[in-house]
């Protein structure tokens, strides 16, 4: 039987999460003893791999961090075993979560037999925190409410929670208007001095959670990444990792699911309020916070000045029902207009009896804070119009901080006037929102320079609206945000506001909005929250917009063919591809095109039909279908040439996806040719440094890599390395681990390509396909350096993946074949060689043709599998063909001919001097493959899979 691990020696981190799943999977399934889980695996025909019952043993003790194929194996069978039904999928993708996070575990102390299980500590140091000096504090906390009493004992516990030995995130959970969030920061207010860092996360959605802990990574000079949840990750890791004392609290907050990858596991103190109940088991601690005690409801009344006589306190409390919310607002507008209290109570029953005739429901909270409400706009209304007019517009937007400068971006909307008006000067701004707030109805904050409605007088405020009034007032609030716009999401200089006005889009109803620019502010949002990186409320929003906008317009759509239902299905391809559903998204792609094509609105020369036409041609080439892809760029780029110039960017873009598929097709040359052309253009039209430049220089790369100028190719890309773009990075960063390799720098090439590698998993998550190509450049460099069993479990996986995801013939997959097959070799496989060679050398030659590079370096191994099983004229039958067709494809001056010439020489008996002097000019003496030439070995070739 496993044994269970000792308590105490997994702590609460992620490789402590990991050890904690997999024991309770471990436990579903019965209980199984190491040997029998590995006796089972290895039974299997499915497995990527095996695992000895050793490893198993290390595995559930906790001794470190297993290395992911392992992890998968064990999982799959134990999954497969549980008696509650675990999907076994389903949890491979969960425990690859849970590997991902401790995969900064320590290095593992274990005996050497299962060692290379493990992973090793290698990977590169977190993000650092600069110091803070002595005294400073970073601090994004809204100041707290003037007014505070009672809630003793309840600051006390959280004070000995936060403070505890087992420093376990906190959540006060409880109904709206109790006053949780006043709670938190009066809790700041009276320990802020003990703390480096304070910073408030508003978390009603992630991509609120996201944009302020990104804003967080700012101040402590942490670099960010393109992808903003990469941002978020590297500032986890930083607080977790740092000597800073550090307080987040995670605002209003909704599920415990959505927040939990962007909440700190350990170093610091976490604090969280929300309405939802499910948080009382998913943090560390609950707290239930509920209303006053009605001594503590009259003592407030007294903080705040109230003078009116014991029982008429005490009935008014009782009117309010205790609640915080309400108490606190009736006590402001009592004193702004120095109304008694006897008076206010009159109004109040007056007005609550109007709202119970209408059919509310006596004594709940929903009636405490209508009737309160109803009072002070009444009073309001009289007071000012445009107060009220902006007290309604706030109604509808989300219940967050709303900055003056927003509502001063809107200035040019056609707003309902007078407050149409006002919003020109943020003077007048100020001025009505300070009435808003003297009546209770809003927070101000940020030095009064954001306004912010608790949602439950938002709500009673949109019912207390005719539907006249209603539909009039989420118009005004539509037509701001669209005038607020910033439009451009592709610029990241504009993304500090898309991020401001997205949640109010979605509030106000945006998406159905009858203004048409409040939706295209709706299509900016969709494209924005894929280019931070954010794909899963990219592809959430863009689904709906879809979904409403190629509605009838007598429905409230838009149709399928208006321009933004083009548009937000081809931004929700995008989003879906970046989540690893390219059969989805490509289905997508391919039924829009037809319709834009067919369009007499559209037809094939508009600019959105060649939009999605590039789209669907960079399918088409990861699909493998390269001849097809070239023919759709071509036929792109010639329209785009006559229509703008071919100076234009748009056809230059078309005209770098043309060298692509050159490269593709296996005429590096060609692309060359025409990237050198390209990066010259765009160097004088746009400058070098621009990011379209700088992904022509990246093409340039990889062409030189084709023509095996790899030290050119290194060196090039190093001068011209993006620091936005996340993907490109991946690219680029994958291309000097692959020159580096080819080059025989062999050290600079490992770690690259481990960088490589665990930033790609980390940002995109298993399935996407620049992940599977830095898997298979470090599988590949794993095997140079001599870890063949490291490699081996690599290609495996990159096989696996690129089989179940693009299918057993596409060229990803076969090159991924050809790889492993050289891998199997190194390590004695041969038979498994040679039977993954014959089959792959056929299909490849039948997909790419006979003179491919990938079909030549698969014939490369398929002769070294001859030659090992005493086929020796097949070896050389095969070698002749092969070096006949690579001294027509790639000629003299590259070198994997004469690899093919060296092991040729050697299957005929002959010299390999030739062939060895050849490589040691092209590679250098002290390259490997000469020396190994030199010497006599069998030369092999492995193939890099080519950027899309």
């Amino acid at each position: 039987m496993a044994r269970a691990p000792k308590p105490g020696i997994v702590g609460d981190g992620p490789l402590g999460d990991l050890l904690r799943g997999l024991h309770e999977l471990h436990r579903a399934a019965g209980k199984p003893g190491a040997r029998r889980i590995s006796a089972a695996i290895r039974d299997r025909g499915d497995m990527p791999d095996t695992v000895s019952h050793e490893t198993i043993g290390a595995m559930l003790r906790g001794s470190g961090l297993p290395k992911w194929v392992k992890v998968e194996c064990v999982v799959r069978q134990l999954a497969d075993w549980s008696v509650t039904g675990h999907d076994a999928d389903q949890e491979i993708r969960r425990f690859h979560q849970l590997w991902l996070a401790a995969d900064d575990g320590p290095a593992p102390d274990l005996p050497a037999r299962v060692r290379n299980d493990f992973v090793a500590s290698h990977r590169p140091a977190p993000p650092a925190v600069p110091p803070v000096a002595s005294g400073a504090v970073v601090n994004n906390v809204p100041g707290p409410a003037p007014h505070f009493t009672g809630r003793q004992e309840l600051l006390t516990q959280m004070r000995a929670v936060l403070t505890g030995p087992a420093r376990m995130p906190m959540s006060l959970v409880g109904l709206g208007g109790v006053g949780k969030t006043q709670l938190a920061l009066q809790y700041v207010a009276r320990w802020a001095a003990e703390y480096d860092v304070l910073w408030w996360v508003p978390a009603e959605q992630p991509s609120q959670a996201i944009a302020a802990l990104a804003a967080l990574g700012d101040q402590l000079g942490i670099i960010p990444a393109n992808d903003m949840r990469q941002t978020v990750r590297d500032v986890l890791t930083a607080l977790e990792e740092s000597a800073l004392r550090w307080l987040l609290i995670y605002d209003n907050a909704d599920q415990p699911a959505d927040l939990a990858s962007f909440v700190p596991a350990v170093g610091g103190q976490v604090i969280i309020t929300s309405r939802n109940y499910a948080w009382a088991s998913a943090a560390g601690t609950p707290f239930s916070v509920g209303v006053f005690s009605r001594p503590e409801s009259i003592a407030f009344m007294r903080e705040w000045g109230v003078t009116a006589p014991a029982d008429d306190c005490d009935m008014l409390a009782g009117q309010l029902g205790d609640l915080p919310l309400a108490v606190d607002q009736v006590c402001a507008m009592q004193a702004a207009t120095g109304m008694p209290l006897g008076e206010y109570l009159r109004l109040f029953a007056e007005h609550l009896e109007e709202l119970l005739a209408a059919g509310l429901r006596p004594g709940s909270r929903t009636t405490t804070v209508t009737t309160f409400v109803s009072v002070a706009a009444g009073r309001l209304r009289a007071e000012s119009v445009a107060a009220a007019q902006l007290l309604e517009v706030l109604a509808f937007m989300a219940p967050l901080p709303v900055s003056l400068s927003l509502l001063h971006r809107g200035r040019d909307a056609d707003v309902t006037l007078p407050l149409g008006r006002v919003l020109y000067r943020t003077d007048d701004l100020r001025k009505q929102a300070e009435h808003l707030g003297r009546y209770g109805l809003v927070q101000l904050g940020g030095d009064g320079e954001q306004i912010q409605m608790h949602r439950l007088v938002q709500l009673m405020v949109r019912d207390g609206l005719s539907e006249r009034d209603a539909g009039l007032r989420r118009l005004d609030v539509h037509r701001l945000l669209a005038a607020a716009d910033p439009r451009d999401p592709d610029d990241s200089r504009t993304w500090t506001q898309h991020g401001e006005i997205g949640p109010h889009l979605i509030s106000s109803g945006a998406l159905r909005s009858a203004d048409i620019a409040a939706r295209a502010a709706v299509l900016d949002q969709i494209r924005y929250l894929e280019r931070i990186g954010d794909f899963e409320a990219s592809a959430e929003l863009g689904r709906s917009a879809v979904e409403v906008w190629r509605a009838d317009p007598a429905d409230g759509g838009l149709g399928p063919e208006h321009k933004l239902t083009v548009r937000a299905t081809r931004h929700l391809a995008n989003a879906l591809r970046s989540l690893g559903s390219y059969d989805e998204s490509r289905g997508m792609i391919v039924e829009l095109l037809k319709v834009l094509r067919a369009s007499g609105e559209f037809g094939p020369d508009h600019p959105d039909t060649l939009a999605t036409a590039r789209v669907l041609a960079f399918y088409l080439r990861l699909a493998g279908e390269y001849r097809q892809a070239l023919d759709e760029d071509r036929r792109t780029a010639e329209v785009l040439r006559r229509l703008h110039g071919p100076q234009d960017t748009r056809t230059t873009d078309a005209v770098g996806n043309l060298t692509i598929n050159l490269r593709l097709l296996g005429d590096p040359g060609a692309a060359l040719e025409l990237d050198e052309k390209l990066v010259g253009t765009l160097s004088r039209s746009i400058g070098a440094e621009d990011e379209r430049t700088r992904v022509a220089v990246r093409n340039q790369v990889w062409d030189l890599l084709g023509l095996a100028r790899f030290d050119a190719a290194v060196d090039l890309q190093r001068q011209h390395m993006s620091r936005r773009n996340a993907g490109d990075i991946a690219l680029a960063r994958r291309a000097v681990a692959v020159g580096l390799r080819e080059s025989g720098r062999f050290g600079e090439a490992l770690q690259t390509s481990a960088d490589d590698y665990r930033t790609c998993q980390s940002r995109y998550g298993p399935d996407h396909h620049l992940t599977l190509a830095s898997i298979m450049t470090y599988a590949n460099t794993l095997r140079a350096v001599g870890d063949a069993l490291g490699a081996r479990r690599l290609a495996t996986e990159a096989l696996d993946r690129y089989r179940r995801l693009f299918g057993p013939r596409n060229p990803l997959t076969l090159a991924a074949s050809t790889n492993l097959a050289v891998v199997l070799r190194a390590l004695g496989q041969w038979r498994e060689a040679y039977n993954i060679d014959e089959l792959t050398y056929e299909q490849t030659a039948r997909t790419l043709g006979p003179d491919h590079p990938h079909t030549l370096i698969t014939a490369i191994g398929l002769a070294n599998d001859l030659a090992h099983h005493h086929l020796e004229k097949d070896a050389v039958d095969l070698g002749e063909a092969t070096v006949e067709r690579f001294l027509r494809v790639r000629g003299e001056e590259h070198p994997e001919t004469w690899v093919c010439a060296a092991n040729l020489a050697l299957d005929r008996g002959e010299s390999r001097r030739e062939a060895a002097g050849r490589l040691a000019g092209l590679l250098g003496d002290e390259h490997p493959d000469a020396r190994a030439a030199l010497a006599g070995r069998r030369l092999e070739c492995d193939i890099e899979p080519p950027p899309t």
